[in-house]
């Protein structure tokens, strides 16, 4: 990325084990804590970053977003980490947020979508440019990827039956922060884009066993295609 497209990026996920290897490839990071949250602010291969654990739920999610983008004045924000898969998606998979929506949210009595806040979208949709150079990144590499719907809730999904208005026709995931991420950035016109790896599948007999299987390593994946997007940014 040139000096003339400087842009300060940053990287936002929930959980310790979801930080993986970003920041140990931070140079010479300066580390501060503000309203609790963690943050770590340096050079990121050839970018200017900071990386936050924001912690779990879509109140710390929110918080984080927006003091990266009041405070360190991110233009691009990344959410990254795992998520529980709902239909058309596999234990593995590299997710790419086509769009973004609310499963905990209901004021359809007036007249709003179910899962829409009112005033803002039914469905947050993260930047088309960072997607599409998201994508050629992703194929450059050889990742396979599937675009997806992710839906938000402040709850561990354990049976599909925990969700109301799922479109399960197409691909979709349950995870804890990134709609409340997409929130506030459409707010407050910052780009965005939500990665997440699918670390179990809701209502399979053997899903909270995979996800403590499989939870570190997904994230450190997670965290890898972070960096590998981050060096490859044009």
């Amino acid at each position: 990325m040139g000096k003339e497209n400087y842009i300060m990026i940053g990287i936002l996920c929930a959980m310790e084990v979801e930080m993986g290897i970003l920041r140990d490839s931070i140079q010479n990071y300066e580390e501060s804590k503000i309203q609790g949250i963690k943050f770590y602010e340096g050079k990121i291969e050839s970018n200017q970053g900071v990386i936050c654990i924001a912690g779990i739920g879509k109140v710390h999610a929110a918080m984080a977003t927006s003091i990266l983008i009041e405070f360190f004045e991110c233009s691009l924000i990344i959410n990254t980490g795992i998520a529980g898969g709902i239909t058309g998606v596999e234990s593995k998979d590299i997710i790419l947020a086509s769009e973004l929506k609310y499963s905990d949210v209901d004021v359809s009595p007036f007249g709003y979508a179910y899962g829409q806040i009112p005033a803002m979208p039914p469905s947050f949709v993260p930047s088309m440019m960072y997607r599409i150079q998201t994508k050629r990144i992703l194929n450059s590499l050889d990742l396979k990827y599937k675009e997806a719907t992710i839906y938000t809730g402040d709850f561990f999904v354990r049976k599909l039956s925990q969700l109301k208005y799922v479109n399960t026709a197409i691909p979709c995931v349950a995870e804890m922060e990134g709609a409340a991420v997409a929130q506030v950035c459409t707010k407050a016109g910052i780009d965005y884009i939500v990665l997440r790896y699918v670390s179990d599948i809701i209502g399979n007999p053997n899903q909270i066993k995979d996800y403590q299987e499989f939870e570190a390593d997904m994230a450190k994946r997670s965290s890898y295609i972070c960096l590998e997007i981050l060096r490859n940014l044009e």
